[in-house]
């Protein structure tokens, strides 16, 4: 028996329009945020959810209570569904350059030039943060084992945009770095593996960007 996982993205905050590291900072969806997420509950209003899963940070948390309604449906709370900790660079601006991973990054400013090399080196964890391989771990063993250890056929999971983008980047054929806000992607669970039967359009559009 094949089971349905509605894997969605939290609305809009106001570090995303500041384009500010968010990661483990428990930062509120603004009005513009609740309007996105009351926007995906009426897109997934006939989806009948048995359960749903939330990263415990506040703006995952209320998406899913907005996209939940009125349901008669339990929440259940996951620190393993939080965004990648980014420790030290919480709260940044940060610029991603195509520099030498070795270049050096002031971290006394508000505005910070990452090198991708580095940020996205699998070992390289910055202070009182995680590295790449050991989120990447993180997220597709808590969802893998939700889906093991439920008998639900129809799951909704709130969360981040690089968890997503992790777990679709392991399961499938698919490779892109975000999502937009309170957007969602359908996977299916058979026991043992994920599948995309239908990409969504906004990852359609993300693959076409990169031709």
């Amino acid at each position: 028996m094949k089971q349905d996982f509605y894997i969605f993205r939290h609305g809009q905050t106001d570090y995303n329009v500041e384009k500010r590291v968010q990661s483990f900072l428990d930062i509120p969806l603004n009005s513009n945020g609740i309007t996105q997420a009351q926007a995906l509950a009426k897109n997934l209003s006939n989806v009948q959810f048995d359960c749903i899963y939330s990263s415990t940070l506040s703006r995952a948390l209320d998406t899913a209570k907005i996209v939940l309604g009125d349901r008669k449906v339990k929440i259940i709370t996951d620190p393993g569904l939080r965004e990648r900790n980014l420790g030290v660079l919480c709260g940044k601006i940060m610029n991603l350059t195509d520099a030498p991973a070795d270049t050096p990054v002031d971290l006394t400013k508000e505005k910070i030039d990452m090198p991708a090399a580095l940020l996205f080196n699998g070992d390289y964890a910055p202070e009182n943060g995680e590295s790449d391989n050991v989120f990447v771990q993180r997220v597709c063993d808590t969802i893998t084992n939700i889906a093991k250890n439920t008998d639900a056929n129809t799951v909704g999971i709130a969360t981040h945009a690089g968890v997503i983008s992790v777990f679709v980047r392991r399961f499938t054929k698919f490779n892109f770095s975000s999502m937009p806000n309170a957007e969602y992607i359908k996977l299916q669970w058979d026991g043992k593996n994920f599948s995309l039967p239908e990409p969504p359009d906004w990852l359609l559009k993300t693959q076409s960007r990169q031709k």
